[in-house]
């Protein structure tokens, strides 16, 4: 009898527990950003295409370039070709930067002190000469097997004329989404940027010209190309001659070197894409970052592959040029960060999730047969010359995909105070037009909001069916395993 009114107590008790919770569970205050608030409100604009928005749903290759790439395919086995063209991608996913020598040092003692541990030096007392050279040699034979299982055995890649093609068809539509998604919020968020010139160091097949003339090609006079790989760049020109060599470029002066020049030209507009994995050292993606950025007088852009590794060199290339005090060369970062704080990515050293970014994009028909969209997956930083101007830098930029339900939407956003932190979206607590702008926005946009701080929620009913949305809402730092 006393077991049962104990279990009955327990439940009471459980049952009072619930119902204070959902009482005392809180929302994070939002506040739209006064003049949007204003133009929602007059409905001189929609909350789906508010100013944080960057509508670039799927991005397609320009007509003539699919064509041009269909005709320099030539005579190679087009099978053949994206077959190597899905191991280029794989490989390319899958690379790292080259290890430093202090790596590969510390990497060599620890080994060597493992080894030890089986294979101690003081058993050689005991052996004659031939064994001692055998068990040496079965020694030396351990360390190098360790060795090379657990160091990144990093080598430049060669292109020729077919790896050139293979990357081509391969990668070009994709670097062409990444960049022309990037460089549009350059020309969304900034429209007196109006470029006169163009600088792509690591210019591989020309996709950076692709992206930059379907924006600015009435104002660029000057396009200059830095790609080490000579077979690469007699491509890159053959495709903006549509295939043929005795077309006439459609693009003014047009400029091919091998190597970084040292004149201190100044170019407005600079790009950095897919290059850095292919530096021999730190040192020397340092020098490179540097005497772009002082080749820079507008925006300086750096693009790599969406992985942990892709983002820790963008990353670096951040920290770099904002640790930087000379007054020539200050700058400030203009997306996608909206602080100049340590990523918070990287300071959480239990979250190994990239800072990384996704669009849609179409493969070329000829390498296409089902016609489904394909997804990048990107990092990238853009870097401006001079001090901010802009008030609205610092609007927090969705990091992961929005997530609408029933009545709430779940945006996981990088703010200001350089942290990341998770909104619930509802009508009720944050306005119907906080919300639909929250709604109405993807991955990458920014939300016109001032974030505030945690709110406790009205009482409401335990059976209420609103109370299911108010789970207290925990920042990304404790949940970065679950973005």
């Amino acid at each position: 009898m006393n077991l049962t009114v104990k279990r009955s107590t327990l439940s009471a008790h459980s049952c009072l527990l619930k119902y204070l919770v959902k009482r005392a569970t809180s929302k994070i205050a939002v506040e739209v950003e006064a003049d949007v608030l204003n133009k929602l409100e007059n409905e001189q604009m929609k909350p789906r295409k508010h100013p944080g928005v960057i509508k670039l749903s799927h991005v397609e290759l320009p007509i003539n370039i699919g064509k041009a790439l269909e005709k320099v395919v030539g005579d190679y086995p087009v099978k053949a070709l994206l077959e190597d063209a899905m191991k280029l991608n794989r490989f390319l996913s899958k690379r790292h930067p080259p290890p430093e020598p202090d790596e590969i040092n510390t990497q060599m003692s620890r080994i060597i002190e493992e080894v030890n541990t089986v294979m101690p030096i003081e058993k050689t007392s005991e052996l004659n000469e031939v064994e001692k050279r055998k068990w040496q040699q079965r020694r030396d034979n351990l360390v190098r097997k360790r060795f090379s299982q657990r160091t990144y055995a990093w080598k430049p890649i060669v292109y020729g004329p077919y790896e050139a093609i293979v990357y081509a068809l391969g990668r070009g539509a994709k670097e062409f989404a990444a960049l022309k998604r990037i460089l549009q919020e350059i020309a969304t968020r900034d429209p007196d940027f109006k470029p006169n010139s163009y600088f792509d160091f690591g210019s591989g097949v020309g996709t950076g010209m692709w992206a930059v003339s379907t924006l600015w090609k009435s104002t660029l006079y000057e396009y200059f190309n830095v790609d080490s790989s000579r077979d690469m760049n007699d491509l890159s020109e053959l495709i903006l001659r549509d295939g043929n060599e005795n077309h006439e470029i459609p693009l003014r002066n047009v400029f091919y070197r091998q190597f970084l020049p040292g004149l201190e030209t100044k170019y407005d507009l600079v790009v950095c894409s897919y290059s850095l994995f292919e530096l021999p050292s730190a040192k020397h993606r340092q020098d490179v970052i540097l005497n772009l950025w002082a080749k820079c007088d507008g925006y300086l852009i750096v693009v790599e592959e969406g992985t942990r590794r892709g983002s820790q060199l963008v990353n670096a290339a951040r920290d770099l040029i904002l640790s930087l005090d000379s007054p020539k060369l200050v700058g400030h970062i203009f997306a996608p960060c909206p602080h100049d704080k340590v990523c918070p990515r990287f300071s959480n050293l239990n979250d190994r999730t990239p800072c990384n970014f996704e669009t849609l994009y179409e493969e070329p028909q000829h390498c296409n047969s089902s016609r489904s969209s394909s997804v990048v997956c990107y990092s990238y930083i853009i870097l401006k010359k001079g001090l901010p101007q802009d008030a609205n830098l610092s609007w927090p930029r969705i990091v992961r995909p929005t997530l609408v339900r029933s009545r709430h939407a779940i945006c996981r956003m990088c703010t200001s105070e350089g942290k990341l932190q998770e909104v619930i979206f509802t009508k009720s607590k944050h306005g119907r037009l906080a919300y639909r702008c929250a709604k109405a926005s993807r991955w990458g946009d920014r939300l016109p909001i001032t974030i505030g701080e945690p709110f406790s929620t009205k009482e409401m009913s335990p059976h209420s069916t609103e109370s299911k949305e108010n789970t207290p809402t925990n920042s990304l730092d404790d949940r970065s395993s679950q973005i």
